[in-house]
């Protein structure tokens, strides 16, 4: 269930809980994810946030979605379910070290030898 204190929208907090399943192992490549309806009796959301759930994970590439059949699992996708927090540390340590060589280069720039 998506805790409304943390301040994340709910199919964020919908797709780490999945996400953090496949990682884990409980949904292995080829496995089917719970239904729409499923996902909003289980985590009490809407439908919209069921999609969009989904959605962020589809668009991650750890699942496949097949009108009328659902989605599914894909080969690889345990190795790069990252976890959100993961990857958003990795992306400010990586803005971080761009910010410093851009800095050292304006500097070497404004001091020619």
């Amino acid at each position: 269930m998506p805790d409304w204190t943390r301040g994340e929208p709910a199919y964020l907090q919908v797709a780490e809980s999945l996400r953090q399943k496949i990682r884990n192992g409980q949904l292995e490549p080829g496995d089917q994810l719970p239904s729409y309806a499923a996902l909003m009796r289980d985590f009490d959301v809407s439908i919209t946030v069921a999609r969009s759930a989904v959605g962020e994970l589809r668009a991650e590439g750890l699942v496949s979605t097949h009108q009328g059949k659902g989605a599914f699992v894909l080969e690889g996708a345990a190795e790069a379910a990252v976890p959100r927090d993961a990857t958003i540390a990795a992306l400010r340590r990586d803005l971080d070290a761009l910010a410093a060589r851009v800095a050292q280069l304006e500097a070497e720039q404004a001091n020619p030898r």
